[in-house]
């Protein structure tokens, strides 16, 4: 009952107006959010002009401004601020209702979205996903390798695989693996010329402990690449241009680099499998978190790098 008197003050409030159109106030979230009207048009799967042209059109349904111009980028007005906040109250309230039926729901059917590390959501869980979801035809799996923590509480994922543990009160997580990283190069690269040493390196947000230990192995080195892509860095290394650390999962089955280090140099990192607690007894979502439980336990002895032997740098 208070979820419905929440969605039924904030519709109040906010549609004195009888034109107001959520979705466009969608828009407007995603814009706060992001910062910018083209990242908020790379979030919701759109084009900068689409953002710009509802925005536009909200403005009008409301009679309101509601971004001013700056030279740092649009910024929201006290009004639009407003709005932000009485349609994050009604976002959650309709969040919590899905999550709640969906909690319910047990039957194999419907949407389950999976956001991952690239590396373990590409190289790991996107095959057998897949499988799942042609064995009930009624189940369609969304899988977001993304660098971003993308939030539960929101509905912007239903299940994560991270490499901490989640902090949103709203959640449940536990360790389902732990990855080792090493240094890796190609032959190519350890028999030319090294003076200075290349190295290949992770771009914010996903530059961690690994970028830092690398730069401190080799002081003075030249940064020949910087990416947010694991699987670039690896592309990268694997053509011969420099030494890159890599998820050894990543770097051990890329058959043109050679381990040059030992993963016990720096490390591992947990990996989490994080889960709204209103979906744990949903049958999709359970039957998704079994399957990625399964894979990441029989993939162990590739995650924490017992696969191939190193050789000096």
């Amino acid at each position: 009952m208070r979820i419905w008197a929440a969605m039924h003050m904030a519709a109040h409030r906010m549609c004195k107006n009888a034109h107001v159109n959520w979705d466009d106030t969608r828009i407007l979230l995603a814009v706060s959010r992001s910062r910018n009207l083209s990242a908020a048009a790379r979030t919701l799967g759109t084009s900068h002009t689409t953002v710009a042209r509802r925005l536009a059109a909200l403005q009008r349904d409301l009679d309101l401004r509601l971004l001013d111009r700056t030279p740092e980028g649009p910024r929201l007005t006290a009004g639009a601020v407003e709005l932000v906040r009485l349609a994050e109250q009604m976002e959650a309230a309709a969040n919590a209702i899905q999550r709640r039926l969906a909690g319910k729901e047990r039957r194999l059917e419907g949407r389950v979205r999976v956001t991952s590390t690239e590396a373990i959501g590409t190289c790991l869980l996107a095959a057998p996903l897949a499988e799942l979801a042609a064995r009930h035809p009624g189940l369609t799996i969304e899988l977001v390798p993304d660098p971003r923590t993308l939030s539960l509480a929101r509905r912007e994922a239903d299940i994560a695989i991270r490499l901490l543990r989640s902090r949103e009160r709203s959640t449940v997580g536990r360790r389902v693996g732990r990855a080792a990283y090493a240094p890796y190069a190609s032959p190519r690269y350890l028999t030319g010329p090294r003076t200075p040493e290349r190295l290949i390196v992770y771009d914010a947000p996903v530059a961690g402990q690994e970028t830092t230990w690398l730069l401190r192995r080799f002081t003075g080195a030249q940064v020949a690449l910087r990416s947010v892509s694991t699987l670039a860095n690896c592309s990268a290394a694997a053509a011969g241009g420099g030494v890159v650390v890599l998820p050894c999962f990543v770097g051990d089955a890329e058959p043109r680099l050679t381990r040059i280090g030992s993963p016990n140099e720096m490390a591992a990192a947990e990996i989490w499998m994080v889960i709204h607690r209103d979906l744990r007894r949903s049958a999709r979502t359970a039957a998704v978190a079994e399957l990625i439980t399964g894979v990441l336990g029989r993939a162990a002895p590739m995650l924490e790098g017992m696969g191939a032997p190193a050789r000096p740098g």
